[in-house]
């Protein structure tokens, strides 16, 4: 069966990029006769960059070999410049390197010359649809600004103050009653798969969620066991049926976590089941439905993986229905005395302790540490603190380790350094000389070193250079 098509329905333009105009004469007809008007023709390369900066061009047709530049010159500046329009490379060269260069390089797909009317309709169709992805993604953006949170019930298990954060709970209420897959990206520790199950919440889809993690299904043939399942006898060993995990998320939600890690032979398969929605159990020749909506998180960063080959352009745009970056913890400070309360009160129940107050100076070193290990850095640093810590108050002895980025004993040496707090005043001293004396005296236990300095008077490295800022002005 033919695939549909509706160009018909693309809000910018396709633009064609070719020095033969009676080529492009062709292609435009052929567009032209398939319900497609909004089409424009260039036949000079070195014009592409400040047309695409002029705004509306949703895909490109770009040739490969010009004159003045080369489409495997522009392709890299197209790429880098506005990623988010979809190329196809239209090539007479049929090679395998080129091909695969043409991929690496992030072209979305390419096609040979002469071209095959489906086959250009079936490629456009393809990018039509990711174009329109992405302008859905800016306008949900744009509205997110000051929509609030319809559901808050949805959001219980995420602690958050921020509006970065706001953003993203809003997109999830918008986007998860759809059923184009969602990719969410953020780096490790940012809680990818809390906000998976807040989106399985907001979809009411009457299945359940079903978590797969790729990174420890390195094999093949495992991923191919876990994921569809097989038949009795189907291989040595299949001493019964097992149903795989798609058959389980039926009518629910499919969650790939760490999709990034996949091998390029699953990531085949992973695309068909996209782009087919069926599937087989290993040794049946019975074809299933897979019902279950698709979401994937990775820490990876895809524009790399894409440009180097190691993940497939084709699959991500299948999984980037829709994308949720989750912010870093460092983008959001304004979290950090949410949470750390939260996971103290949360530590202490579970061992069975009366949670301990949360001084000033902890809280403001806290704020000024770079958790690069986002919120799951904090709650094991919160655990080990809260277990060690013996009196009512959690002190920076309790985080012993990595807490503030210094080592418990380095600290510890500071702390007791001699001072030289007990010099004589030629008068009583006001409160502006003792802060002084006493901002004087951390700098010099810290060798000069203004965030440990910081750390001793027990406020943020910001207050401590706007008081050497006003000591300089006055």
């Amino acid at each position: 069966m033919q695939e549909a098509f509706h160009l018909d329905s693309i809000n910018g333009t396709i633009l064609i990029v070719d020095d033969d105009i009676g080529f492009m004469e062709s292609v435009r007809r052929t567009l032209i006769t398939n319900n497609c008007t909004n089409v424009m023709m260039l036949d000079d390369s070195r014009k592409i960059i400040s047309e695409l900066d002029r705004g509306g061009i949703s895909v490109i047709l770009l040739d490969w070999i010009m004159p003045h530049v080369s489409g495997a010159e522009l392709l890299q500046e197209i790429v880098s410049a506005h990623p988010a329009i979809p190329v196809i490379i239209m090539t007479a060269v049929t090679d395998a390197e080129t091909i695969v260069n043409c991929i690496r390089q992030g072209a979305f797909d390419y096609i040979t010359k002469p071209l095959d009317e489906n086959r250009l309709l079936s490629c456009l169709n393809k990018a039509v649809q990711v174009s329109a992805y992405e302008e859905q993604v800016q306008q949900l953006t744009a509205y997110l600004q000051g929509a609030p949170v319809a559901r808050p019930e949805l959001f219980e298990d995420i602690v958050t103050n921020s509006p970065k954060m706001h953003g993203v709970l809003k997109t999830i209420e918008i986007v998860a009653p759809t059923r184009p897959p969602i990719l969410i990206t953020g780096e490790t520790g940012v809680g990818k798969e809390l906000i998976a199950h807040a989106i399985h919440r907001a979809s009411n889809l009457p299945g359940k969620l079903v978590c797969v993690n790729v990174a420890g299904l390195d094999d093949d043939e495992i991923f191919s066991d876990t994921l569809y399942g097989h038949v009795k006898g189907a291989f040595t060993g299949a001493s019964d049926t097992r149903e795989g995990l798609i058959s389980q998320a039926a009518g629910g939600t499919l969650f790939f976590d760490e999709v990034g890690d996949l091998g390029q032979k699953s990531q085949v398969k992973l695309l068909r089941l996209l782009q087919e929605h069926e599937y087989y159990r290993i040794g049946s020749d019975s074809v299933k439905k897979c019902t279950a909506r698709i979401v994937a998180a990775s820490n990876r960063n895809f524009e790399e993986m894409r440009r180097d080959g190691e993940f497939r352009s084709d699959l991500y745009f299948r999984l980037c229905g829709y994308q949720i970056h989750v912010p870093s913890l460092r983008e959001r400070p304004e979290d950090i005395p949410l949470l750390l309360a939260h996971f103290v009160e949360k530590a202490a129940r579970e061992l069975d302790k009366t949670p301990p107050i949360i001084p000033q100076n902890v809280l403001q070193a806290l704020q000024d540490y770079e958790f690069t290990g986002n919120v799951r850095e904090l709650i094991n640093m919160v655990k080990n603190a809260v277990t060690l810590s013996t009196s009512r108050y959690l002190s920076i002895d309790d985080f012993q380790g990595t807490a503030f980025g210094f080592s418990h004993d380095t600290l510890r040496v500071i702390m007791d350094k001699p001072f030289r707090l007990q010099a004589t005043f030629e008068a009583f001293p006001n409160l502006e000389d003792v802060e002084r004396l006493m901002v004087e005296e951390a700098l010099h236990a810290s060798n000069g070193n203004k965030a440990m300095a910081a750390k001793i008077l027990g406020i943020s490295r910001t207050t401590l250079f706007k008081k050497l800022n006003s000591e300089t002005e006055n």
